[in-house]
């Protein structure tokens, strides 16, 4: 028996059928009910930030790797990837390929305080991590500030916290 296509082009019986594979994936992470798939990859992402798996300046495993690695769809990898972006630990670079902006850093957990910091510092303004926000007991919405000398972060929370650059170099 043969298929006529619009085309006028003959198709035969040996068409191919394609069945779908049946297997068991293992999620990598463990399942962990209450947690989000995305949010699970975030973690494992910052762990290998802050271990120096992935340094300052490397690309990050676009989102098809990452879904194939942790065996969720697109969609997810790319959702953990944007939480990641919003925090300021991943940042877009102009080539179009998201790389690491930053180094986990290091949280001060005195709130409403004056931070005096040398005039080279540069300090940055972005929504906290989950860790940091417990750490910090901050609730949702409330943003931090991170100082950034070198490769060294101290992160504050942006309400009740003062900067003073200092004079000195």
């Amino acid at each position: 028996m043969t298929c006529q296509a619009k085309n006028g082009i003959s198709r035969g019986a040996e068409r191919p059928t394609y069945r779908r594979a049946h297997f068991r994936f293992v999620w990598p992470l463990g399942y962990i009910g209450h947690v989000a798939r995305y949010d699970q990859i975030a973690d494992v992402l910052r762990q290998r930030v802050g271990c120096g798996e992935l340094a300052v300046g490397d690309v990050v495993p676009g989102a098809g790797e990452l879904a194939r690695e942790f065996g969720v769809g697109r969609d997810t990898a790319l959702k953990a990837v944007k939480l990641l972006r919003n925090e300021g630990l991943l940042a877009l670079g102009r080539d179009c390929l998201v790389r690491v902006e930053r180094r986990a850093g290091h949280v001060v957990e005195v709130p409403g305080t004056l931070v005096e910091v040398p005039a080279v510092s540069v300090v940055k303004a972005r929504m906290p991590t989950p860790k940091e926000r417990e750490e910090l007991g901050l609730t949702d919405g409330i943003p931090v500030l991170v100082v950034c000398l070198g490769d060294v972060e101290e992160v504050h929370p942006a309400t009740g916290t003062a900067i003073r650059w200092s004079r000195d170099a």
